[in-house]
């Protein structure tokens, strides 16, 4: 193994270590709502959790759906890159590259269908599995303050995180967290019978 490799190996050691110490999960929950956004929320797309997506290993589902965009778009040399990126930041810069023949139309058709994928094979690992269907029926919230997207466009606590209909961002993260959430209690029910 050279020293590259080995390097990197310690940096995501060093990385599960960190996020083992912080008890995993920093996201707030509350009776009827999770808040998640930084990188060590479990589901947070910078949640370092390896799996297996359409025969490849991924170490962040932010590596996964930008690694999908950009083969969307013929991208190849990007998603290239996109498998070698060492942070889930680096693959998120990358995904947004100008390189990418990105079209708006296009990605607004995908996107949700992509992030599904990505996502019931991130949460088809049985720890992750297990919580995320520990969260029951709750709504899962992406509050991020900056994207108003995939987020609800507040933090955690604003005043408005807890009121829906308040959201100015449109939660698609988790909205998609939510229905993958649903079938995976689905098969769960199914296989118990």
């Amino acid at each position: 193994m050279d020293g590259r490799n080995s390097y990197l190996i310690l940096i995501e050691l060093t990385h599960a270590l960190v996020q083992l110490r912080k008890g995993e999960v920093k996201m707030r929950e509350t009776n009827h709502f999770v808040f998640f956004w930084k990188g060590d929320d479990i589901f947070s797309n910078f949640y370092y959790a390896p799996f297996i997506h359409q025969g490849i290993e991924f170490k962040w589902s932010e590596q996964a759906v930008m690694y999908r965009k950009a083969k969307l778009f013929g991208a190849d040399e990007i998603a290239l890159q996109i498998l070698k990126a060492k942070t889930p930041k680096m693959c998120k810069d990358l995904g947004r590259s100008r390189q990418i023949p990105f079209r708006e139309d296009v990605w607004k058709n995908a996107r949700e269908t992509i992030y599904k994928e990505v996502l019931v094979d991130k949460f088809s690992v049985p720890k992750l599995k297990a919580k995320l269907l520990a969260t029951g029926d709750k709504i899962l919230a992406e509050a991020s303050p900056y994207d108003t997207i995939w987020g609800i466009g507040y933090a955690e606590n604003h005043c408005y995180a807890e009121d829906p209909a308040k959201w100015i961002g449109l939660n698609l993260l988790g909205k998609v967290l939510m229905e993958v959430r649903g079938e995976l209690a689905e098969k769960v029910s199914v296989q118990e019978k």
